[in-house]
């Protein structure tokens, strides 16, 4: 299985068990593995058949803002869903941070893997 990978894709939501949290969009910064099964769309120079990260990651930045979760693990489990269900593919590692949540920590968060 081959891999397509997304890094550092900044999204907004809303996310936390304060309620402080859920006032307003932060930031969340999201790497994805994704599992493609294409090595007959690699054997070509062109874009057919190939899973597109841009349209990953267009959907990814118009879903975000619109959940509401309380814990970075549920909305892991809801990013792994999409790009399984949406696109497609057959595995996802899903890395998804909040950055400046913990004092003298540059990010916490989750990492989750799924298949299909």
């Amino acid at each position: 299985m081959d891999l397509v990978f997304i890094k550092g894709l900044k999204c907004q939501t809303i996310l936390g068990v304060y309620a402080w949290e859920r006032v307003a969009l932060r930031p969340v910064l999201i790497d994805l593995e994704i599992g493609a099964d294409q090595e007959a769309a690699f054997a070509h120079d062109n874009a057919v058949g190939l899973m597109n990260y841009d349209s990953i990651s267009r959907r990814l930045s118009e879903l975000l803002p619109a959940l509401s979760y309380k814990t970075v693990e549920r909305l892991a489990t809801h990013v792994a869903n999409v790009v399984l269900e949406e696109f497609h593919a057959p595995y996802v590692k899903v890395t998804i941070g909040k950055p400046g949540a913990v004092a003298n920590a540059a990010m916490v968060g989750v990492v989750i893997e799924r298949r299909k």
